[in-house]
């Protein structure tokens, strides 16, 4: 069951990174939209047109935000470490999911800091379905990889002994004789 699970990894982190794509963010002043970008708009930058009172629209340009480019690379590391083979091969992209959440919080506590400072107060920052999607996506991919990491490790326990002539195997539960090194049922040492 493990293994079908990790083979989710990768389709999940693919997910999160195509939700870069819809719109992550829309500033508004009294209720009317100003701007929305989409994920890939943060990540690269783009141009704008910014309506003027008198005249024609001007064009602004806004730069990336580093922190939504360092999320969009660890996806993508993400995704390439989902691949990897071996039983600590969820470490990795758990670790990647993790970070990329981080990121996207602190994006998300910076785009609300620069609107109060720029806006005066009168700026609302509107999060789209793409960012919380996003959010979610990497949330999963890191409860999915931490539980085929899961399954893969069992706690090590001392054998039970009972009575003084059997004990219990820590793997499978079935009880040995004490002087048995090795379970009879699956073969486990017992300690």
């Amino acid at each position: 069951m493990a293994s079908n699970v990790k083979k989710a990894s990768p389709a999940v982190f693919i997910l999160a990174l195509i939700c870069f794509f819809l719109p992550f963010v829309t500033f508004s002043c009294e209720g009317r939209k100003v701007l929305s970008l989409t994920g890939i708009q943060l990540v690269t930058g783009s141009t704008i047109q910014q309506p003027q009172m008198f005249g024609p629209s001007q064009s602004q340009k806004v730069g990336a935000e580093p922190l939504a480019v360092l999320a969009l690379l660890c996806g993508l590391a993400g995704l390439g470490l989902s691949f990897l083979k071996g039983q600590t091969s969820s470490i990795a992209p758990a670790a990647t999911g993790v970070l990329a959440t981080i990121l996207l919080l602190a994006l998300k506590s910076k785009l609300d800091g620069d609107a109060l400072q720029q806006g005066g107060g009168v700026l609302q920052v509107n999060y789209d379905v793409g960012f919380y999607l996003v959010e979610i996506l990497f949330l999963a991919a890191v409860a999915l990889n931490v539980f085929v990491l899961m399954q893969g490790k069992s706690l090590p326990l001392p054998a039970l002994k009972v009575g003084g002539d059997s004990k219990f195997c820590t793997q499978c539960g079935s009880r040995n004789l004490s002087a048995d090194a090795f379970c009879k049922e699956c073969g486990a040492k017992i300690a």
